[in-house]
């Protein structure tokens, strides 16, 4: 992970290195094999809990994202569907619990 990932965000390395910690110790975390990043996106996006997100559209959420941070790398859109699978599903597929199994065809 690059260095400066939070830096656009936060004024200094500890403003960056609280936030990353914020973000390790969310609900979001507890999504299997999702992404730092990703919880942190969730959380800048205003979400603090998984049912926040059940019913959303992974693809709205991908969108807004764009708005606040238009480097978002385009693989978040597979985390964020990930997320609501997970937030959708209470007893959800083992074979789906990987965002790649969320990646569109190419």
């Amino acid at each position: 992970m690059p260095v400066d990932f939070e830096r656009p965000f936060a004024a200094s390395p500890e403003e960056a290195k609280r936030r990353r910690a914020e973000a390790l110790h969310s609900a979001f975390m507890r999504i299997p094999q999702l992404k730092v990043e990703a919880a942190r996106d969730l959380l800048d996006l205003g979400f603090t809990q998984l049912h926040q997100i059940a019913g959303r559209s992974a693809e709205t959420l991908f969108a807004d994202l764009l708005k606040k941070r238009p480097d978002t790398p385009p693989e978040r859109l597979a985390e964020l569907r990930l997320a609501v699978y997970v937030a959708d599903t209470p007893q959800p597929d083992r074979a789906l619990l990987h965002p790649s199994a969320w990646q569109s065809p190419r």
